[in-house]
């Protein structure tokens, strides 16, 4: 249950006091700050508190690994804000979530989200989608992967194999990325797209089960999307692979995996690239 007064002023000596006095504060171990900009003028800035119990216990600090501690004395006295997003404050949380996109790509040394997003922003456009349905793919693509931010750092870097309770982990991610989306009732539409991403279309993905066209259509554009972006360009944990390599895997998982049509209109869009 939240706590806490909307527009209260949050004392705070800064990062430290923040991150590991969070029980001294009332907030729940489950809590996660995120700084948000109220003001362009004056630098002004809030600080989001997601209280939401699906959040993994200590994802404050893995948010704060990540991102590069964001929170710093300049944030003392800074407003609260909680529960959905005001209309006005929508803009502004979608800007946080650009940029905490943008960090994780940082953490691993990668241009992954924007990779994604320009894939799928393309299959899209070339399936004859609307404006609309290819804007909202677009921005899910973007922020596919911010759940990945209140995962341990040393499990998304991890040069080698992962062992089966960091997949139990990383398997989460998609869940924390629509969580993470609630709070903006202008990502509502993106958050089942964002959830399913990682989907297959024989129903053997994760989180849900998800089949066939049960899968949204978004996610299963970026599912394509995000696997040609992740094995093309250089990650912290592996090499890139060729064009070739990577269109015969997406053939390879097609109709497994992939949702053929869109593996199709992939593969012809790389013919012209």
């Amino acid at each position: 249950m939240n706590k806490y007064p909307p527009d209260s002023n949050f004392q705070t000596d800064g990062h430290n006091r923040l991150v590991e006095n969070q029980q001294a504060l009332n907030f729940h171990s489950n809590s996660l700050l995120i700084p948000i900009e109220i003001n362009s003028q004056d630098k002004s800035v809030g600080l989001f508190v997601f209280d939401n119990l699906s959040l993994p216990v200590g994802g404050q600090k893995h948010f704060v690994d990540i991102t590069g501690s964001p929170f710093s004395p300049e944030l003392a006295g800074a407003k609260v804000f909680y529960g959905k997003i005001l209309p006005s404050m929508q803009k502004n949380y979608e800007y946080a979530l650009h940029k905490l996109a943008d960090s994780i790509d940082r953490c691993d040394k990668s241009i992954h989200s924007d990779e994604t997003s320009l894939w799928a922003l393309r299959i899209a456009d070339r399936m004859g989608l609307s404006l609309e349905q290819i804007k909202e793919i677009k921005l899910a693509a973007k922020l596919h992967d911010i759940g990945k931010a209140i995962v341990p750092k040393a499990i998304l870097i991890k040069p080698g194999p992962l062992t089966s309770e960091e997949w139990e982990i990383i398997r989460r991610h998609p869940t924390y990325s629509a969580t993470l989306m609630e709070p903006a009732k202008s990502l509502d539409t993106l958050r089942p797209i964002v959830q399913a991403h990682h989907e297959h279309y024989n129903g053997r993905g994760y989180p849900n089960g998800l089949s066939g066209k049960n899968i949204p259509l978004g996610a299963r554009i970026i599912s394509v999307a995000d696997a040609f972006s992740t094995m093309t360009i250089r990650r912290v944990y592996r090499k890139p692979i060729s064009i070739a390599d990577a269109k015969k895997e997406l053939v390879r998982c097609s109709g497994t995996q992939f949702d053929p049509q869109v593996v199709s209109i992939m593969l012809d869009i790389l013919s012209i690239t």
